[in-house]
């Protein structure tokens, strides 16, 4: 399932992405996505987020794009920001005291994949993965 959704680019909106992120999540309770899982993607997406709207025109009168695609065991997001070309986003090396980078290096920690979208788009693409349960078969779980 995709859903898609823009956001102004202003500081506040990052909360309304999160929100937005943790309750699309939420509806699909049949997947069984574990709370850890759920508590990464909202994570990575507000890291995103607050990047497109600190160091792109997004922030600057501009928009950002969240787009979701949730499917058993996975979930895929773009992130999707009004950059320039030579504002690819990249792994920097980091130190304690770094005060830049870390929104790239947290989603490269925890996310199965990560790469900056494809030209002409701008912006990051990450993939979580999760143990998939299959939601047909749903009613042949134990409860607890």
């Amino acid at each position: 399932m995709s859903y898609s959704r823009i956001f102004p680019g202003w500081n506040e909106q990052i909360g309304q992405a999160r929100r937005w992120v943790d309750n699309v999540l939420a509806a699909h309770a049949a997947f069984r996505i574990p709370d850890d899982t759920v508590a990464a993607t909202v994570l990575l997406v507000s890291e995103a987020a607050t990047n497109a709207v600190s160091h792109t025109a997004s922030g600057r009168g501009g928009v950002f794009t969240l787009r979701l695609e949730i499917a058993p065991g996975r979930i895929a997001v773009d992130v999707d920001d009004e950059g320039k070309a030579e504002a690819v986003p990249f792994l920097r090396p980091n130190t304690f005291m770094s005060e830049r980078g870390r929104g790239i290096a947290l989603i490269d920690h925890f996310a199965h994949a990560w790469r900056p979208l494809p030209a002409p788009r701008s912006g990051v693409t990450f993939t979580l993965l999760y143990p998939a349960v299959d939601p047909a078969r749903r009613g042949d779980l134990p409860s607890g």
